[in-house]
């Protein structure tokens, strides 16, 4: 990553590093094959790696490379630098966005999660002030801009603004997981299908640790569907499913255990047959558990941040260098604009969530490994 980006990658150690996915997007995992079709498991390892990424950039504008992507969700460079299969049809006309040709398939991509809403398979509910609001679907990214870096080995750079639904379910609707296991359990063969598993065990020890229920029981073929694993003769749907478990334990670090149970008395066929007991270890319940004063502060940070710009500006308009087409996030990315009334916001909140007092000097360093340092490039 050259010297003008963010820092925002995490290091990919034994460390557990606890992200958050929306749950609206989490519950509807299936959708993105259907929005994206046979993009959707890069879109997914997008939205897994912008969601961890926002654990330090909490603002939604975010700048990275393909490296930076590639170390926290493993996916191999070459398939995402190779040319899209869009253009194996001769008859093609190259995608054009703002001076950028959209040729290689990591570029595609980004563009469709730009120019296509995630249509959820089921509608998603939740209560907001003691309103339910309805989603249907969602936008992830709202502005993308993709430049080279000529001082760098003419690497690309991305730049990106996310929709203001990410953030907010980013911030108020989510569930967490262990990041560091995403990237292993997707090595090999059937990678893609183990981190969609990866992803929805993990949730489901989420649902469990907020009901205080220990077990879930699944069925062999609901598992299969979830891999996307097609097999005819039972014995080898177990057999593919118990090395898939396997290996989300002994690669994943993920904290079940699980066994073989039969469920009697059924004619539906989606049940009939084997049955896998999941047990959720305690000390797999404790790793995904995020303090409250984590969930305080991103929330308390984010709305401050909006009262004290409004208390400002209002609705006048900010004349810094870059574009102004979105004055609270081209104001909050500055670093010229306020810092000081920004880090008295930053220290009060930090105060209030994890009621403790945090120096001038240390506050500058957070803010620093947070978006509030960036300088936007996007027009």
């Amino acid at each position: 990553m050259n010297e003008q980006s963010l820092a925002l990658t995490l290091p990919l150690t034994d460390t557990r590093v606890i992200s958050r996915i929306d749950r609206a997007i989490a519950d509807n995992l299936d959708a993105l094959k259907k929005t994206y079709g046979r993009d959707h498991e890069i879109a997914r390892d997008f939205i897994i790696f912008i969601s961890t990424s926002l654990k330090t950039d909490i603002f939604g504008f975010t700048r990275f490379t393909m490296s930076d992507f590639i170390k926290v969700v493993g996916r191999d460079r070459r398939e995402l630098s190779s040319k899209h299969s869009y253009l194996t049809d001769k008859s093609a006309e190259i995608i054009e966005y703002k001076g950028h040709q959209f040729i290689s398939v990591f570029d595609y991509v980004l563009h469709l999660l730009q120019s296509r809403n995630l249509i959820f398979s089921k509608a998603y509910s939740y209560l907001n002030q003691g309103r339910t609001v309805e989603m249907e679907g969602i936008q992830i990214i709202k502005q993308l801009k993709i430049t080279t870096d000529t001082k760098n080995g003419n690497s690309k750079v991305y730049d990106i603004r996310l929709s203001e639904d990410f953030l907010n379910g980013f911030i108020s609707r989510y569930y967490t997981f262990e990041v560091t296991g995403y990237p292993k359990v997707g090595k090999g063969k059937g990678g893609d299908g183990r981190k969609t598993l990866y992803l929805m065990l993990s949730k489901a020890m989420h649902q469990n640790i907020s009901d205080r229920v220990k077990y879930s029981w699944y069925s062999v073929d609901f598992l299969c569907k979830i891999c996307d694993v097609h097999f005819s003769e039972p014995a080898e749907r177990k057999r593919l499913i118990t090395k898939y478990l396997n290996n989300l334990i002994e690669k994943g670090g993920l904290k079940i255990a699980y066994e073989f149970v039969i469920k009697h008395g059924s004619d539906d066929k989606h049940i009939r047959g084997f049955w896998i007991k999941v047990d959720f270890m305690p000390e797999g319940v404790v790793q995904l558990r995020e303090t409250k004063a984590d969930h305080h502060f991103h929330s308390i940070l984010s709305a401050d941040l909006k009262t004290e710009f409004s208390n400002l500006y209002g609705k006048r308009v900010l004349n810094f260098n870059e574009d102004e087409s979105d004055p609270f996030q081209r104001w909050v990315t500055n670093p010229r604009a306020d810092w000081a009334i920004k880090r008295s916001v930053f220290m009060n909140c930090y105060l209030l969530a994890y009621k403790k007092h945090i120096s001038i000097w240390d506050a500058d360093l957070k803010m620093s490994n947070t978006s509030i340092k960036a300088h936007s490039i996007l027009n």
